[in-house]
């Protein structure tokens, strides 16, 4: 129940408190008007201010003299006592002017100097392709890590070899002996003449260093810096596996990006170092194993000891430098899946029209019209992109940055939309599972540089970009590989399957296809001759070469059945299946339906019959018109 003190008061709160404060306001607002009337007015008048700034000029425009200066500032402490002592002590003490260098150069103002620079956005490569492959690769020969250089007599049978070889490889090989012995011209001399003209020549030198005295300041400064590699150097043959990685990079939008973030176009272009490349390999229990690197060092070992590159297809200008692997020249084996169609020309993927020839070994009119144009064609766009490169590298290098370091643009560079990139994996193992991711390495174009923005890295000396989406899988086929072929017609009580063995030495590099029937309890190929080709012309020689495989057939099946009818007799085939114990007593299986269409295995075939037809030639190219990625 409420209280009715309460209740009272309520009461009046609402009637009569609007009245209460009403009259408290009234209240202040008297005593307010009672203060101001009862304040003093203010004196002073237009006249005293006008007279009181005349004074106060008066006073500042008076002229005072030094010593009543001095002594008003005796008389107040300021002083300076023995200052002249002071001067006369620091001025023995000299200043060192590096202490007070700038960090960065001056620079003269130009078109979009001051601009604050930005880290570049680097992007991934696109349309990634791994495809393995086994050659014999033609490198330089090596002891200790050091090329070995041939001796004259060495370049006298090396000429005279191939002397029956072909003319583009025995020209190189002939201006090479003539840059190492003079006075040859390709023509082979006997060793007692080239010694008498070596040393007739080491006189000579001898006669002219016994006239000289005191050091020569102009040849050592020649030989600190330039330190020639002697040569030329003795050739060899070895077996490499390889896994061949191709994509494209879109270029147009990486120039993008590097407009955006050096604000200068002259200076927008990526300097690249190498490409990035990890790869993962497939576990026994079918999990993938983490990313690791790929040797760059071992692969560099190849790629910088061959005296010969293969046949490019893709124009130069999309092949810069250092995201395009040269591809070796190959002895035995053929590059496959190495050349984005994308970017390779039309004549060069496309057989000119068939036109007839007037006779045996003659062209005809429109053949040979055909072959000019081409010959025309190719010559034109070798010249388009030699002057390409040219260009690139002579655009506007040296541009300096506000308040930053010099610009240096002397790498190749150019304005296409899209270029090539493929990197060649040297160092996988055979019977092996990869794939792989590529990233962009460049260098860092604002290394140690002023006029970048806060956070802007410039102490990494390079950048790498994001990683690329993984390849499909790879893997690398053993040394011996064994195919299910078909089903051998039954004979007796005999159960017995076709198998195709490929059989590759890594120590040549040759690869031998050759078939073998086996069955249940059976080891898989053996120990027989084999026809080897020739690289060199000298046609196809036999050889007995190791196709045991180390695998045992367990169980085989398929071939012909008849239809499960008493009407209809015919038959039907049904695809061989084996399946085979691994020396680790693992079990696998091979299958006739997966066997026969297998990619690789139809290379190596097709590569092996090529190369057995082609044996009384010497190889010149070792590029196969075979299927491209990217395309």
């Amino acid at each position: 129940m409420a209280n009715a003190s309460v209740e009272k008061l309520k009461a009046l709160g609402l009637h009569h408190g609007e009245k209460v404060v009403m009259g408290l306001a009234a209240a202040l607002s008297v005593m307010c008007l009672f203060v101001a009337a009862t304040r003093p007015t203010i004196q002073l008048k237009p006249d005293d201010v006008a007279k009181a700034a005349d004074q106060a000029a008066s006073n500042l425009d008076k002229p005072q003299a030094t010593e009543d200066i001095l002594k008003r500032l005796e008389e107040a402490g300021i002083t300076k006592p023995q200052f002249e002592k002071q001067v006369d002590n620091q001025s023995q003490n000299k200043i060192d002017a590096l202490a007070y260098k700038v960090r960065s150069p001056w620079a003269t103002p130009e078109p979009g100097a001051g601009l604050i620079r930005e880290t570049p956005v680097l992007i991934a490569p696109t349309e990634l392709a791994a495809y393995p492959g086994r050659g014999g690769l033609v490198m330089f020969e090596q002891k200790d890590g050091e090329r070995i250089p041939i001796t004259p007599e060495d370049a006298a049978a090396e000429l005279e070899k191939l002397s029956a070889g072909s003319k583009n490889r025995r020209n190189r090989r002939q201006s090479m002996m003539s840059s190492m012995m003079p006075g040859m011209s390709g023509v082979a001399m006997n060793p007692q003449e080239l010694a008498k003209q070596k040393k007739e020549f080491e006189a000579k030198q001898k006669a002219i260093r016994a006239k000289l005295v005191g050091k020569d300041k102009a040849k050592a400064e020649e030989k600190k810096e330039e330190t020639p590699e002697a040569g030329p150097f003795k050739e060899t043959t070895v077996g490499r596996r390889w896994v061949a990685i191709t994509g494209v990079l879109d270029y147009k939008q990486l120039r993008e990006n590097y407009l955006t973030a050096l604000k200068r176009k002259e200076v927008a272009y990526p300097h690249f170092k190498r490409l990035g490349v990890q790869r993962q390999s497939l576990e026994s229990d079918g999990s993938w194993s983490d990313w690791q690197d790929v040797d760059f060092e071992e692969n560099a070992k190849i790629l910088n000891n061959l005296p010969e590159e293969d046949e490019e297809w893709a124009p130069e200008p999309v092949r810069l430098e250092h995201l395009v692997d040269p591809l070796p020249f190959l002895k035995a084996g053929y590059w496959e899946r190495v050349h984005v169609a994308s970017l390779v020309p039309k004549e060069k993927k496309e057989l000119p029209k068939f036109q007839p020839t007037a006779g045996p070994g003659m062209m005809g009119e429109g053949s040979m019209m055909s072959g000019m144009m081409q010959s025309g064609m190719m010559q034109e766009r070798m010249m388009a992109s030699e002057s390409y490169s040219m260009s690139g590298g002579m655009m506007e290098g040296g541009m300096m940055g506000g308040g930053g370091a010099m610009d240096d643009m002397n790498f190749p560079k150019n304005d296409e939309e899209t270029l090539m990139i493929r990197s060649l994996d040297f160092t996988v193992e055979p019977d092996t599972t990869y794939r792989f991711r590529v990233q962009l390495v460049v260098y860092n174009p604002n290394y140690k540089r002023g006029d970048v923005a806060p956070g802007v890295d410039t102490e990494a000396e390079d950048l790498k970009g994001p990683f690329s989406e993984p390849t499909e899988a790879v893997t690398v086929p053993p040394d011996v590989a064994v195919y299910a072929m078909e089903k051998v017609p039954s004979v007796g009580q005999s159960d017995l399957i076709k198998f195709q063995v490929t059989c590759w030495d890594p120590k040549k590099g040759f690869m031998v296809v050759k078939n073998f029937d086996a069955g249940p309890g059976d080891i898989i190929g053996e120990y027989v001759s084999a026809d080897i080709p020739s690289a060199e012309g000298k046609g196809v020689h036999t050889e007995r070469v190791d196709f045991n495989s180390h695998l045992v057939v367990l169980d085989v099946m398929g071939g012909t059945r008849p239809v499960p009818s008493e009407i209809d007799n015919s038959r039907f085939d049904v695809p061989a299946l084996s399946l085979l114990v691994r020396p680790d007593g693992t079990v696998s299986v091979r299958n006739q339906v997966f066997d026969q269409t297998d990619e690789v295995r139809k290379s190596v075939d097709e590569t092996y019959k090529k190369e057995k037809e082609d044996s009384k030639k010497v190889r010149e190219s070792s590029s196969m018109m075979m299927g491209y990625p990217g395309s």
